[in-house]
């Protein structure tokens, strides 16, 4: 099967944290295993308890990860942007279902690369095995970290630092157009919507302004130096 990608988008494969450096035979191998597919706004990628048959890799669009609560709610894990793998853990693990359910939130294009096909290329790709060693750390060091934050921070600086990461500027004005609904936002910081919006008006002492789902920021070596201080601004 051969799998054709844009040079922009090998270009979002190749900065996934799983195939970062790999030779460019490997990435053709690992690709041209593969399938595109576009997804629509709405669509589940996969459900909860489906059999683990498949990685993927976000060429466009974002996707919502989440469980269900017992009390009906939904508990999001993750939300995956452009250049992420993701479910490349359950395979790893030998998992024979998908521990939670993945929605697109924004239409989406993936590359979705099968399981079998993948383990064979893992047991003889040295450079894979151990990048797939180091995206897995790499989860795991993210997910410590949003814990911390969802324990230790208050509302308007976990905003803040979502915020800073939807853009590599350092400092000057700028303005972001928020990736997703501000309820998927909310759902992903551990917040209610109206959490939230509270959230969003504390955060015009540091030049914060928003008009719908644009956001205003005066100066991000500000807003970057609140989230290292927090609120002793």
């Amino acid at each position: 099967m051969n799998v054709h990608l844009s040079p922009s988008e090998l270009e979002v494969v190749r900065s996934a944290p799983l195939f970062s450096g790999l030779p460019d035979d490997s990435l053709e191998k690992i690709v041209n295993c593969g399938r595109v597919i576009d997804y629509v706004r709405g669509e589940m990628l996969f459900l909860r308890g489906d059999p683990v048959t498949r990685f993927f890799v976000l060429l466009e669009g974002w996707v919502k990860v989440y469980r269900d609560t017992p009390e009906g709610e939904q508990s999001v894990v993750a939300v995956m942007k452009p250049g992420e793998s993701f479910a490349q853990a359950a395979i790893f693990t030998g998992k024979t279902t998908f521990p939670a359910t993945a929605e697109i939130v924004d239409n989406a294009r993936v590359l979705e690369i099968p399981a079998k096909e993948f383990l064979h290329l893992l047991k003889t790709e040295n450079h894979l095995a151990l990048n797939m060693l180091g995206a897995l750390s790499e989860r795991m060091l993210e997910l410590v970290q949003h814990i911390e934050q969802l324990q230790f921070s208050s509302t308007r600086e976990r905003l803040a630092y979502f915020l800073c990461s939807l853009t590599d500027v350092k400092e000057g004005g700028i303005e972001l157009r928020l990736p997703y609904d501000k309820s998927l936002i909310a759902a992903r910081l551990g917040m209610k919507p109206e959490s939230l919006s509270r959230a969003l008006a504390k955060l015009r002492t540091v030049g914060v302004s928003t008009s719908g789902n644009v956001i205003t920021i005066e100066d991000m070596a500000v807003l970057r130096s609140y989230c290292q201080e927090g609120d002793e601004i």
